[in-house]
């Protein structure tokens, strides 16, 4: 199978997790920060989810109904039998689905998350190691500037007045490529500099109509 990493808004969208116990846990904080409406439903959910007003319980057997107007379904629990009828039913339904430890019967697969802010970077081997995708994505996580947030609010505050001043259609890259080149700075420095100095002054000294190799 081919995997595309592709990234969909689910805030508010309803999505089901089929099991309690501590991978269904690790599935549910994976997907926590990115506001999806959540229903965990097994005959014995842990306390941690019970307890985490972000998620609804429901301490039950699981029915086909159960899937009705999900927009994703994770399938968790420690029966491969059941796992594998929630897959059924979802492809069914065309509903996204995710079995635990099963790559056969997904939909979608988890990567390994690097989250900060408005930057969400996932990392997947397509199930083949999983301990690669979350080496890479530590290392990726401690190369990140600890001002990752306030550095992606700040560019996309600046984002309309400079293609306002540059009219060409990939104006962000023609501003990093400008400054990069003039200044001569690596691209982990040119971070730091957007932090302190508006991006707007160092156009102004910027050579801007000088054609670029």
């Amino acid at each position: 199978m081919a995997y595309f990493p592709f990234f969909i808004d689910i805030e508010n969208k309803k999505g089901l997790i089929v099991g309690g116990g501590r991978i269904a846990a690790h599935k549910a904080e994976k997907v926590k920060p990115f506001g999806a409406k959540i229903t965990i439903i097994a005959p014995d959910i842990m306390d941690k989810l019970k307890q985490d007003p972000a998620f609804m319980c429901e301490e039950r057997p699981f029915v086909p109904e159960d899937i009705e107007g999900c927009a994703f379904v994770i399938a968790a629990t420690d029966d491969r039998e059941l796992n594998h009828r929630i897959s059924a039913l979802c492809q069914e339904k065309g509903i996204l689905v995710n079995v635990v430890d099963d790559k056969d019967y997904c939909g979608f697969l988890f990567p390994s998350l690097v989250k900060e802010g408005k930057l969400t970077a996932g990392i997947s081997t397509a199930g083949a190691s999983p301990q690669i995708a979350a080496e890479l994505r530590s290392r990726m996580a401690r190369e990140l500037p600890n001002q990752m947030e306030e550095i992606l609010d700040y560019l996309e505050s600046i984002r309309e007045p400079a293609k306002k001043m540059i009219a060409e259609k990939n104006a962000e890259l023609l501003c990093f490529m400008v400054i990069l080149a003039f200044y001569g700075m690596t691209e982990s420095s040119i971070l730091d500099v957007f932090v302190s100095v508006p991006l707007i002054s160092l156009m102004s000294y910027t050579p801007l109509s000088r054609t670029l190799p």
